[in-house]
């Protein structure tokens, strides 16, 4: 694999070159959004273009992404209040 590291927004992301049976393929991924409130371990864009649409989209969106987490996490708590455990 052939790997180079670039920047958007001072957000790291790798240009990744690979052969598959012959063919030459390659993606673009970041694996930078892994914390509050995205959670996102990595992921891959197939043009250089999508990846720096999708770090704008974390970077300029993160009040949405905090609501959303935080709703989740509530909705998630709530739920788990409602389950009771009979024992075996």
């Amino acid at each position: 694999m052939n790997y180079n590291t670039m920047q958007h927004k001072n957000i790291p992301y790798q240009h990744d070159e690979w052969l598959y049976n012959e063919q030459k393929c390659s993606a673009y991924t970041c694996k930078y959004f892994n914390f509050y409130p995205y959670h996102v371990m990595s992921f891959s864009t197939n043009t250089e273009q999508d990846m720096i649409a999708q770090i704008d989209e974390y970077v300029d969106n993160k009040e949405v992404y905090k609501i959303k987490r935080d709703l989740s996490t509530k909705a998630a708590g709530e739920f788990y209040k409602t389950l009771t455990y009979k024992g075996d």
